[in-house]
């Protein structure tokens, strides 16, 4: 990976010497899973875009990522095949398990891995790296202050004052974006909200529970496990306004105390105490349009994902795929039409996507006993076509 390119000057400087030549001028403001993903596929077709990202680049895994063919594959055609099956783990089973730990049902995942290729865990950080690496130069610690667009280009002032006009700004600057601020009105985002959270810690990995994702909801709490090479990942859940006040250690305590013995117990009471937990607050949002005339929201900046369904990223990845292929036929002077046809064909997948991760989580996430009840012998008769049905019809290709 890259850090920031060495030569001097001004922010808008550094990036018209690197844009000097290029067919499409193109900024894309944050390398996340999104912005990083466009920026290897463009670099890959041999037109490299601008990356610019307000972190100084040194993130950990973070947490853990389920990535699903519909983003897989995304990285077949990066040549990075062989590198993400060495970092990840392919995931063959999920059990379900009622408020009391006893199992509802486990799920094989072959129907889908047969019919659309692996499913594999990952560590956030580790996929993270892959993908800047294929980006290549990434401008760290680096801030979009304004956007001003009109037909002719979108222009961004940069923290240092600087300036520069691009054909297009792409704002994949995550799901608290600035960059959606800059071009979008406040109703013109939809926000939706559990009322629930989490604490992602890390555990040790026991090798028999390699290939499986396990999850436990009861009521007002839960907890999943999602092993990637090495560890597994734990969520703690439970209701936001409570876990605000608390710490990770010791809400881990607590939820360590009510688990019967078993796998749950056993990760719990293994995890990484010295490791920082990273908080999810389980809420997401929705824009009501993803572009405007020479700038488009990309990724979570667009359509955030709840985790329920574990496809944030493989439409993040997938959605960048989508964009790269648009763009590759763009011509300047119909760059508004690009996009257009860009949101046409992919704001309904990714729509589909988070509908399906907004019904799993009113399933998961309940509050009262009498309704974690319902639920657990409701879940007896869910199948995983069920489950997964809005994801599945995305993978189709609707």
């Amino acid at each position: 990976m890259d850090s920031n390119p060495t030569q001097g000057g001004t922010t808008a400087e550094r990036i018209e010497r690197q844009l000097a030549g290029a067919r499409l001028r193109v900024l894309i403001i944050g390398a996340g899973i999104a912005g990083a993903t466009l920026g290897a596929l463009l670099r890959r077709r041999g037109e490299p875009a601008a990356i610019i990202e307000r972190s100084d680049g040194e993130e950990d895994g973070g947490y853990m990522l389920g990535l699903m063919p519909l983003g897989g594959r995304v990285l077949n055609g990066l040549g990075l095949a062989q590198e993400y099956e060495a970092g990840s783990l392919p995931v063959r089973f999920y059990i379900l398990h009622d408020r009391h730990g006893q199992k509802i049902r486990r799920y094989p995942l072959a129907p889908l891995v047969d019919r659309f290729g692996s499913w594999r865990g990952i560590e956030r950080g580790v996929l993270l790296r892959m993908l800047r690496q294929a980006a290549g130069s990434i401008e760290y610690g680096t801030v979009v202050e304004a956007i001003d667009e009109d037909a002719e280009g979108a222009t961004a002032t940069f923290h240092d004052g600087s300036k520069a006009t691009f054909d297009l700004i792409v704002g994949a600057d995550g799901i608290h974006s600035t960059t959606r601020g800059l071009i979008l009105a406040q109703n013109e985002v939809e926000d939706f909200d559990t009322g629930w959270g989490g604490f992602v810690v890390w555990s040790t990995l026991d090798p028999q529970e390699a290939d499986t994702y396990r999850e436990l909801w009861s009521a007002g709490w839960g907890v999943g496990i999602y092993p990637v090479p090495g560890r597994c990942g734990i969520f703690l859940a439970g209701l936001h306004q409570e876990l605000k006040e608390r710490e990770a250690q010791e809400y881990g305590d607590a939820i360590e105390k009510r688990l019967p013995a078993g796998p749950f117990r056993n990760a719990v009471a293994k995890r990484d105490r010295s490791t920082p937990a990273f908080y999810w607050k389980m809420a997401d949002c929705r824009a009501r349009t993803w572009s405007r005339r020479r700038t488009l929201l990309l990724g979570d900046a667009a359509a955030a994902f709840l985790p329920t369904a574990g496809v944030g990223a493989s439409a993040a990845m997938d959605s960048a795929a989508a964009l790269a292929d648009e763009l590759s036929r763009a011509d300047v002077g119909h760059m508004d039409y690009a996009l257009q046809l860009y949101e046409k064909r992919q704001r309904r997948r990714v729509e589909l996507a988070q509908k399906n991760s907004r019904n799993l989580a009113r399933y998961m996430f309940v509050n009262s006993g009498p309704m974690a009840w319902a639920r657990d012998q409701f879940m007896h008769f869910y199948s995983l076509e069920r489950l997964m049905r809005d994801i599945s019809r995305v993978m189709e290709g609707e």
